[in-house]
């Protein structure tokens, strides 16, 4: 990105659930770009308490001002059965007000706008202020080429994305193919809310004068090389590609060089990495369940988690802002000290590029 002011000033733009990757974007800029950063953070009425904690730690190391805009009731928008990705950007289009009318009384205007992939709504703003609009995909490349890639699937495929008819791998571009069955759930039936939203968002992203992703060149060069090239996902991503990772989540449980140490004790291809993402979860049974089942494996592990909620899937309300450490209260009673040594319990947003290390014998 080039600004033509000597103290360039970016606004970001958090979506829901996703405060961390913006948080820890804003403090590369301000410690690797020397930029000036306001943070804006989105979040649904009810979570304040939450969200607020999560703002005074942002804020503790006074790197640069978050702005929290007022939490955004979607209860008239969102049935109780589609809590999922339909949800994120309807609490944007509900924020927008307020975000326009706080974006615009800022003391020094910005000179860019980056919005995280799930608050694409508000890139118009970016317009009406006349500021560069970029999208920040927090996720690595190939998820960014499918992400872009599913509105040309929707129109090629006769039916539902998961059809159980549907059994060769669906071909992206220049890209590792994707089988059906490994796609991501909102991808899957294109007449729920989730499925539709994430065609619109696709089709917005493209508008931006550019797109960020957490990723580097040497771990995904195909990748990244296909959604710079026009005769492959150039031609649908349109805007111009910057990897700008690893930006992970530093000192959430542990520093980085202790979990990464861990890691390299291991022999290769040993460590089983389990991960729901950022909106799935398990029942308290089923934690259990899983808990038991990698002690009695006896199987090297890295486990993402969260605590428990009544509903699983990709239908749960995700929780946020608990104290990691304390696993008492959902995991089974002695179960960190039985595989100590053997295993990691890690919290939710723990740096997602382990899934290069050739430690890592299979991703879940």
């Amino acid at each position: 990105m080039e600004f033509s002011n000597t103290k360039p000033h970016v606004a970001l733009l958090s979506s829901p659930a996703h405060l961390t990757p913006m948080v820890e974007l804003g403090k590369r800029l301000v410690t690797y770009q020397n930029v000036k950063v306001t943070t804006f953070v989105t979040s649904f009425l009810g979570s304040a308490a939450t969200i607020s904690r999560m703002v005074q730690s942002a804020q503790s190391e006074k790197l640069f001002d978050v702005i929290q805009l007022p939490p955004a009731d979607i209860s008239g928008l969102i049935s109780p059965g589609q809590t999922g990705l339909a949800s994120l950007p309807a609490v944007v289009r509900v924020s927008e007000p307020a975000f326009r009318s706080a974006i615009s009384a800022l003391e020094t205007p910005p000179t860019a706008l980056v919005a995280h992939v799930y608050a694409v709504d508000c890139l118009g703003i970016a317009d009406e202020l006349k500021i560069p609009k970029f999208v920040y995909m927090s996720s690595h490349a190939w998820y960014l080429a499918l992400f872009l890639y599913v509105p040309i699937l929707d129109k090629n495929v006769g039916g539902e994305l998961g059809d159980d008819d549907q059994k060769e791998p669906f071909v992206l571009p220049g890209c590792t193919p994707v089988r059906p069955e490994d796609l991501p759930d909102p991808m899957l039936v294109q007449t729920k809310n989730n499925y539709l939203e994430l065609i619109r968002m696709a089709t917005e992203i493209p508008k931006a004068d550019g797109i960020l992703v957490n990723t580097w060149e040497e771990l995904q060069p195909t990748t990244l090389a296909a959604l710079r090239d026009d005769k492959l996902l150039g031609s649908v991503a349109k805007a111009p590609i910057f990897p700008i990772g690893p930006v992970t989540a530093e000192g959430a449980v542990g520093s980085k060089s202790e979990l990464s140490g861990w890691l390299d004790k291991q022999p290769n291809e040993s460590v089983l990495y389990i991960s729901f993402g950022s909106m799935g979860a398990l029942s308290l049974e089923q934690m259990t369940e899983l808990a038991w089942g990698l002690e009695l494996s006896q199987q090297r592990f890295i486990w993402v988690v969260r605590p428990p909620t009544t509903k699983t899937g990709i239908g749960s309300v995700p929780k946020f802002g608990f104290d990691v450490n304390d696993t008492s209260t959902y995991l089974p009673e002695g179960f960190m000290s039985r595989t100590h040594g053997k295993g990691l319990v890690v919290p939710q947003w723990a740096p997602q590029q382990w899934i290069a290390n050739d430690r890592l014998a299979a991703v879940r």
